[in-house]
């Protein structure tokens, strides 16, 4: 990979997070005036909290973004209680969390539906490491993640994927599962991470029951980060976003058919900037 290509991909990494998480400091500012949880040590959840899995993404020479939810009834709202709670994360050298190089304490607060985002800074490049969360006495998968070579680096080879259009209802995620099989640096995830319409009762070709919340099309927050749990739950993408970094970005569906800038499918500008801002405030991006 050239020089200047892979610098492009750094700084356009760099200004998605800062856009990211400057947009959750914005958010976590206004809370934070508003402030009305207390802080909860939970030790006993109604059931596991790491349901919806580990995963990393946005992969610098020196940092990564880890994330989670704890949710141990994600199909119906989360089941988690109006409190902040604290979650310890680690991020390791080895698999087995013994070389321990950095650790810490988030906060997963009711506003961002128990979701955490940490940007854990001063990893050395082009390395693998290893990362945990806990809350509690309940510990969460181990996840794997790689930072990105120094800016400068030549390298031999950069093995990645990139996937899309992955519509939940539509089939199953045999790819993910052949994916985590490979031996990749990095994958691209080009959007439609999750499809808006009303999913059928019966789950569609996976034929499960749902609740009523889901036959509808996402219009709200709940509703959203109702979704995005779903999708999260297959064990296939669980395992992928486990293994290797993401790289995110964005098509019509996370929000909904073929809009443009700020005009919906129907030509109805306010609805559209609505569900954008819901999309962006899911807690799951």
């Amino acid at each position: 990979m050239e020089r200047v290509h892979f610098q492009g991909l750094l700084s356009t990494t760099a200004k998605r997070r800062r856009f990211l998480l400057g947009a959750g400091t914005l958010t976590a500012s206004a809370i934070a005036s508003l402030w009305t949880h207390k802080v909860v040590a939970l030790s006993r959840f109604s059931a596991y909290p790491f349901s919806l899995g580990v995963a990393s993404g946005d992969p610098l020479p020196d940092s990564v973004v880890l994330w989670t939810r704890l949710a141990p009834d994600p199909l119906n709202g989360g089941g988690m209680p109006q409190v902040n709670v604290p979650v310890r994360w680690q991020i390791a050298l080895d698999e087995n969390m013994r070389q321990v190089v950095l650790r810490g304490v988030t906060l997963a607060t009711p506003e961002l539906a128990h979701s955490v985002h940490v940007n854990v800074r001063g990893l050395e490049s082009n390395r693998w490491y290893w990362y945990q969360f806990k809350v509690g006495n309940e510990e969460s998968a181990i996840g794997r993640t790689r930072t990105a070579p120094a800016i400068g680096t030549r390298l031999n080879q950069l093995n990645f994927a990139f996937v899309t259009c992955q519509k939940w209802e539509d089939g199953f995620y045999s790819a993910y599962r052949r994916l985590a099989e490979e031996d990749l640096d990095l994958v691209f995830h080009l959007g439609d991470y999750i499809y808006e319409y009303g999913i059928p009762a019966t789950g569609g070709v996976r034929n499960v029951s749902l609740p009523e919340e889901f036959r509808k099309e996402t219009n709200t927050l709940e509703q959203y980060r109702l979704r995005y749990a779903l999708y999260k739950t297959d064990p296939d993408l669980q395992k992928a976003h486990a293994l290797f970094p993401f790289t995110v970005t964005w098509d019509d569906h996370e929000v909904e058919n073929d809009y443009t800038d700020d005009i919906s499918e129907n030509n109805d500008r306010g609805q559209k900037v609505s569900r954008k801002a819901c999309c962006c405030l899911s807690g799951l991006l």
